[in-house]
């Protein structure tokens, strides 16, 4: 079975081509940058998360080009569920309207949660350490439909319809949810939201950029190196056979700004905690930031 076909909008076809032939090409560095080595990166991404399924996606946040891209365009393009990656654009929604704040605490209603640390109150800070699934909802419903419809068309996220139930409309059709995006374009939307692109107060863009940092390291120079993102799983279809786990977010280091998407698709895609792990080897791998200590 398949998902929902992506449709291609009007406002993508025109660069489609130019995009497709710039991720196929080798990109020398920008700015003083070096140029990313494609081997060495094509041959970290297919030990760690190679597949069929498989679609990796870097973009250069200040100009927007895709500098490496693994996976072909039906894989890259095809559209998915977003899972708890929303999170990412449902705090910046929310926190740009109004409907929460940095110190809005919303009550855990006692009900069994899959995860313990689901099972408690939790401010947004808490809320997106844990990626508390209630908490995300709740704030769903304080948003509504009709802002949502407003909100995704003026971020320009995936296909942009919130169908379904408006607490779960990212989750895919297994929980009745209608929102698809291509990893293309995750990678696309985080470039913007790192460049200050996306029409959101500068203050809602500035706190969900903190809450999304994961890891910073240094080198033997004493370079930082900051990785941040946010993991994700769900369902594919509605039977629950096939799933997708993906990690989005960016990796800035001395001499690079990257926004990424890294989505796994199938019937043994690894949860979005594992797509995580297995990406920051690759990153390590590659030489895009040093390997664990």
């Amino acid at each position: 079975m398949r998902g929902p076909r992506l449709a291609v909008r009007p406002t993508l076809r025109a660069g489609l081509l130019a995009m497709v032939l710039a991720a196929c090409a080798p990109v020398g560095g920008k700015g003083g940058a070096p140029a990313l080595d494609q081997d060495k990166l094509e041959a970290a991404v297919g030990h760690a998360i190679g597949g069929g399924g498989t679609c990796v996606v870097l973009n250069d946040v200040a100009s927007g080009r895709i500098l490496y891209q693994y996976g072909n365009a039906n894989v890259c393009m095809r559209g998915l569920p977003p899972c708890a990656t929303f999170d990412i654009a449902n705090d910046l929604i929310g926190l740009d309207l109004g409907a929460v704040t940095p110190a809005t605490v919303f009550k855990w209603d006692g009900t069994p949660q899959p995860v313990k640390a689901w099972e408690a109150d939790a401010d947004l800070a808490k809320a997106f350490r844990n990626s508390i699934g209630w908490w995300q909802g709740r704030l769903a419903i304080a948003v509504g439909h009709d802002r949502y419809v407003e909100q995704l068309k003026a971020l320009d996220y995936g296909t942009r319809d919130p169908a379904g139930p408006v607490q779960s409309f990212w989750m895919g059709s297994r929980f009745g949810g209608g929102l698809w995006i291509s990893t293309r374009e995750q990678a696309d939307f985080l470039r913007r939201f790192y460049a200050g692109r996306l029409p959101v107060k500068p203050e809602a863009a500035a706190l969900v950029r903190q809450l999304m940092v994961d890891e910073i390291r240094t080198d033997a120079k004493g370079g930082q190196f900051v990785v941040s993102g946010r993991a994700g799983d769900c369902a594919t279809v509605s039977d629950n056979s096939r799933s997708v786990g993906w990690w989005v977010g960016r990796l800035k280091t001395p001499t690079r700004d990257l926004a990424f998407a890294v989505s796994f698709e199938g019937d043994d895609a690894p949860p979005g905690a594992e797509v995580r792990n297995r990406v920051k080897d690759v990153f390590a791998d590659a030489g895009l930031w040093p390997a664990e200590r």
